[in-house]
């Protein structure tokens, strides 16, 4: 069964900009990681600074590959400074 995981992500106001810039990349390079079936980025409406990621995956071992990529292990590194708190992430197991 696939996994799917939702992160919530809020960025500090004066770091939008920046922050897209890294999600942007972010997103580009992990939808051609082995495994990934989506990796879908959206932007609340009313409040700009807040994000969620929801990305699909083919099994648990796609999933620890793409937290091996470069690319993955880049994001965790910058980003903590860009959050206003910690990323809200969820993991969720396709039932049918």
């Amino acid at each position: 069964m696939s996994v799917k995981l939702i992160a919530v992500l809020h960025c500090n106001l004066d770091a939008e900009e920046t922050f897209e810039q890294e999600l942007k990349k972010l997103v580009e390079a992990s939808i051609n990681d082995p495994g990934c079936l989506s990796y879908e980025l959206y932007q609340y409406n009313e409040e700009r600074c807040r994000y969620v990621i929801i990305e699909e995956w083919q099994n648990e071992q796609s999933l620890k590959q793409h937290q091996e990529a470069v690319h993955y292990k880049h994001f965790i590194r910058v980003s903590p400074v860009l959050l206003a708190k910690p990323a809200k992430i969820k993991a969720l197991t396709r039932l049918f």
